[in-house]
């Protein structure tokens, strides 16, 4: 936890033209585990949050979002003896985030924000290409086996739309679709198809709110 309050600091350190990012996220995997006592399967979703720091290209709709975000997932598990126990899924992850408005590129507005009139799905939609690492922790407090940790490579692809509140507020829902390395579960479930599954891999979706800090040039 320590890095991102780190990467935070990083981002707060600069002026002026600055816009911010806070985030509302979600992953919901493409394969999902399966509890072999039950047969049930886990982790239909995790969920968080994240922050970002967002800069452009002068001339071109050409952006650039590094961010960190934080999600946690949770699942109760049936053990020996009518025990029941929780399995506990987190992930951080870093992303140096690209995105451009293929309708309304070649344009020098002050976008993301909208202060400058144009038509709204011209200015406003954007593709994003996300590369990234991140670190997974899969842990059980009501077990004696030892925590998984990995830290991982994988890559997004979406879609979103930008919407402009104001001059200086902006929110931004998209969606991605994420395929990652895989995940390497079989110290917690003893099944062949544990440490082959792309247990990360699956439909990435945000809701962002951007806030500019220069408010002066408005």
């Amino acid at each position: 936890m320590s890095r991102i309050f780190i990467i935070i600091a990083v981002f707060c350190s600069f002026r002026g033209y600055s816009q911010f990012g806070f985030k509302a996220v979600s992953t919901f995997p493409k394969n999902r585990i399966a509890q072999i006592s039950t047969g049930n399967k886990l982790f239909p979703f995790i969920s968080g949050v994240g922050v970002d720091y967002w800069f452009r290209l002068k001339n071109y709709r050409l952006e650039f979002l590094p961010a960190v975000h934080f999600q946690y997932g949770h699942e109760r598990l049936d053990l020996d003896q009518n025990i029941e126990g929780v399995l506990n899924w987190s992930v951080i992850d870093f992303v140096p985030s690209v995105q451009f408005y293929p309708l309304d590129f070649f344009n020098d507005c002050s976008c993301p924000t909208f202060s400058k009139q144009g038509e709204f799905l011209k200015k406003g939609l954007f593709i994003n290409i996300t590369p990234g690492v991140a670190l997974s922790r899969l842990s059980s407090k009501q077990t004696s086996i030892n925590a998984v940790n990995e830290t991982i490579l994988f890559g997004r692809a979406g879609v979103g739309l930008d919407i402009g509140l104001s001059n200086l507020l902006t929110i931004s829902p998209s969606v991605s679709y994420q395929v990652s390395q895989r995940l390497d579960w079989s110290d917690l479930f003893v099944t062949t198809t544990s440490n082959t599954l792309n247990i990360y891999s699956g439909v990435f979706v945000s809701l962002r709110v951007g806030m500019r800090l220069d408010k002066k040039n408005y």
